[in-house]
């Protein structure tokens, strides 16, 4: 006797291309919601390793608002009994002595000099050589271009030569620029034994800084250097890893979900229309099932071990298939990056969370067919030989209620979307109807008879195709929104970082700007202002809930460089130089999770203190994970001093030689040099890199769908044997047959291109007057997204049709016609 597995397996293949379409989905929805999730994972995990291998194993650092200070003014701390190991470090900007004919600029780099580089309080991931304390450290980059190896040597200018005892790979405490075209306006890294520099350099006390790791929690020794340093220029920082002021990558993450999500949601309709089909083919066997003695949990329980199996088997399947698209995703992402980052797959925790999804979201998808199986009436299913078919006033109350939603256009909240998709889907039966008359001559000029016979099919069973075309339409409008948020990103972010970048050149220096260098500046014939821009950090913080983070405090005033937006600016700059009180950035206030007239508290150069937060503004400087101050409290209340960095302003006459005289001038100690476009093209490169990805992800998205459309063109060949039957035996012939298939298919391909199109417009109409979305996103249709999605969304389409209209043209005529 069989058992109930083996009768629901039974159940689950005797359509074998229906079973195969539904797992197919399966399967490749659970891969996509695999995949999304481990690189959602791996992506966080590689910033955070990246931000570990910057802190290393130091608890606590001692900075200066004077680029260096004496290292006798920490002696004591090398013999402290609670610190276990020290770390001293010294920055010197440099030039490179080439035997090729570049810039100073492009030869420009800041060697750090380090006591130990084999210190615990170092990461460096070695390549080639060893940390032998002898040569000079190069990360791959430098190295490549430069055409260095280990052993070989490397000249700096006016300074002394080294060999190269070691080659590591990318870390942020040697970011270099991989090209001379990134050279012009990023110095090199390297790193070089403290002692050797030293003698280079002739400053034989100096440090730039100091790491120390303490035995305990180290914070009475932190509170004692907090009190020793509050009117000296060195300060005292806990070491905090946080990545979010250099990494502004939340977006990524919704992507990332949001593709997994628009994955499961295509997959498990496509899941339940099986189902819901399979259970109205069924409804007389369950009838006599129940005539048996079966009862309603037992008929439920069979059709919720069908959908089990499948599941379980396309979960088994999907979840490796997820890992290695998950690689491959990974690998494309982080091509996109400035930096040449390697990465370790996450894909333990993902693929069992994902395994989870993978087994019960075909079970979630199907339970209205599974109950509805269980409550099959007997009289009423043996007396009733078709399904009825929606009514008129079924078909008003659903265009009211799809209307209804639809007024969700001019509704600014974040649930509008959700209705809009819902309006889509009830209101798709009518656009399907449109689209099939408007098409109907075209269909009877390319196919003749099969045309209209494709017409009159797919109104027959409207809602079944017109809920598989809105499916397609659904997945190709968010896309189309996706694809419209990566075009307006860089225009808008291009207009946040000019509005608030504070002038047209930044120019950052190892050493503060003296009054001097400033007046010199603006005597330049291009320069037509010099602002100083004072940046206190690192500077760490609590939120509200008592996490340590860490960002930057910019100094401001009402008649200084504007760094910031916000409707009531001015009457902010009033508060801030009447009381101790702080503007955060956007990104800054929502990680520190308070309301405005709360105190932020901050360890700052003079000592731990906090500060009402006033405001919440819109900043490009990183990407608003920064503070603003007045600059008067920041100078005699917080403690910061000295300015290390300029905004100029330029005149029309500037050009390229701007750029060298500021090299020639002040070489000795130039850190940096970058123009507003180059911060611009810098920001923006990683977005714009994103929408290849994002086309990559639309032909997938409308393949899966796709999917759908010919798992429904099956069902409905299916249940019209002994119809196509009659027409075979009455002459129609077999390329008819795939004619009249393919006509379905295109109708329903183009119904859900033209829908997807058309809610994708809506969609990007409603982003962009949102107000939430302050105008990071215009209206404005992305074309190359649209074009792909016409192109694939149809072919695709004829695609699946063809597969489906193969089984229908080769149906045995004697035995089809049985079925009736």
């Amino acid at each position: 006797m069989l058992s109930i597995w083996q009768i629901s397996w039974r159940n689950s293949t005797q359509n074998k291309k229906r079973f195969f379409l539904t797992l197919l989905a399966i399967i490749l929805g659970t891969s996509f919601v695999t995949s999304m999730l481990i690189a959602d994972k791996t992506t966080n995990d590689v910033f955070d390793y990246y931000e570990q291998m910057y802190v290393a194993n130091a608890d606590y650092w001692i900075l200066s608002d004077e680029h260096t200070y004496s290292e006798k003014l920490v002696s004591s701390i090398q013999d402290h009994p609670s610190v276990k190991d020290v770390l001293l470090a010294l920055d010197k900007q440099a030039f490179f002595e080439l035997d090729d004919d570049h810039s100073l600029n492009e030869r420009s780099v800041r060697i750090t000099g380090v006591s130990d580089q084999n210190s615990s309080l170092l990461e460096l991931p070695v390549i080639e050589g060893s940390l032998d304390n002898e040569g000079v450290i190069l990360p791959a980059p430098v190295a490549e271009l430069l055409g260095k190896g280990v052993g070989d040597t490397v000249r700096f200018a006016d300074m002394g030569e080294a060999k190269v005892s070691a080659i590591v790979e990318y870390t942020q405490l040697l970011a270099s620029p991989s090209d001379w075209e990134g050279a012009e306006s990023t110095s090199f890294r390297v790193m070089a034994p403290l002692e050797q520099l030293r003698e280079w350099t002739g400053m034989d006390d100096a440090v730039s800084y100091v790491r120390y790791q303490t035995n305990g929690d180290g914070d009475i020794l932190f509170q004692s250097l907090q009190e020793e340093f509050r009117d000296n220029y060195a300060y005292v920082q806990p070491v905090v890893a946080d990545t979010l002021q250099s990494n502004n990558i939340e977006g990524l993450y919704t992507f990332f979900y949001l593709i997994g999500v628009l994955a499961m949601f295509i997959s498990g309709f496509i899941v339940f229309n099986m189902i819901y089909t399979s259970v109205m083919e069924r409804k007389k066997e369950f009838a006599i099932m129940k005539s048996l003695g079966y009862v309603q949990s037992t008929v439920s329980k069979l059709i919720l071990m069908e959908i089990s199996l499948l599941a379980l088997i396309g979960t088994a399947i999907g979840v490796p298939l997820g890992i290695w698209l998950g690689d491959l995703f990974m690998q494309a992402l982080l091509s996109v990056f400035k930096f040449d980052m390697v990465y370790s797959l996450n894909w333990i925790g993902p693929a069992i969370t994902a395994a989870i999804i993978g087994c019960l979201f075909p079970i979630v998808f199907s339970l209205f067919p599974i109950y509805y199986a269980g409550k099959t009436s007997i009289l009423l299913t043996l007396k009733t030989a078709n399904q009825p078919q929606p009514s008129s006033r079924q078909s008003i109350i659903r265009a009211i209620i799809g209307l209804s939603l639809l007024g969700f256009v001019f509704v600014d909240h974040p649930i509008s979307y959700l209705a809009i998709t819902a309006s889509i889907i009830m209101l798709f039966p009518f656009l399907l109807i449109a689209v099939t008359y408007v098409l109907r001559p075209i269909l009877q000029l390319l196919f003749q008879y099969a045309g209209l016979m494709a017409v009159k099919n797919l109104l027959g069973q409207l809602n079944r195709n017109a809920n598989t075309a809105a499916i397609l339409a659904v997945g190709i409008s968010v896309m189309l929104l996706l694809g419209a948020a990566v075009e307006s990103a860089p225009e808008a972010l291009g207009k946040e970082i000019r509005n608030t970048y504070g002038g047209d050149v930044k120019v950052t220096s190892e050493a503060p700007w003296s009054a001097e260098d400033q007046a010199k500046l603006a005597a330049y014939e291009s320069v037509t202002a010099v602002e100083p821009l004072m940046e206190a950090t690192p500077i760490t913080w609590e939120t509200i809930n008592g996490g340590s983070r860490q960002f930057s405090v910019f100094a401001v005033s009402e008649d200084g460089p504007s760094l910031f937006e916000h409707p009531e600016e001015k009457d902010l700059y009033k508060e801030l130089g009447q009381k101790r009180a702080v503007l955060l950035g956007n990104r800054a206030f929502d990680e520190w999770g308070g309301r405005i007239g709360q105190r932020i508290q901050m360890n700052t150069p003079s000592g731990e203190q906090e500060f009402e937060v006033i405001g919440a503004v819109k900043t490009a400087h990183y990407t608003g994970y920064a503070a603003f101050m007045d600059e008067k409290f920041l100078r005699n209340e917080f403690g910061w001093t000295h300015p290390f960095d300029l905004l100029l302003s330029v005149n029309n006459a500037a050009n390229d030689s701007l750029r060298d005289q500021l090299w020639n001038d002040f070489g000795a100690h130039l850190g940096k040099v970058q123009t507003v476009d180059e911060e611009i093209e810098s920001t923006v490169s990683a977005v714009a890199g994103m929408n290849e990805l994002l086309l990559v992800m639309l032909v997938f998205v409308i393949g899966l769908a796709s999917i759908g459309t010919a798992n429904t063109l099956l069902m409905n060949t299916l249940e019209r044997i002994y119809e196509i039957g009659t027409m075979r035996a009455l002459g129609f012939t077999k390329p008819q047959v795939i004619k009249m298939i393919v006509a379905e298919g295109m109708l329903i391909g183009l119904s859900g291109v033209i829908g997807g199109i058309a809610a994708g417009t809506i969609l990007i109409y409603v982003t962009s007057k949102s107000e939430f979305m302050e105008g990071f996103l215009t209206f404005q249709l992305p074309v190359s997204n649209v074009i792909l999605a016409m192109i694939s969304g149809v072919l695709l389409s004829l695609c699946a049709a063809w597969t489906s209209s193969r089984s229908a043209s080769n149906m045995d005529i004697p035995s089809s016609l049985k079925e009736g």
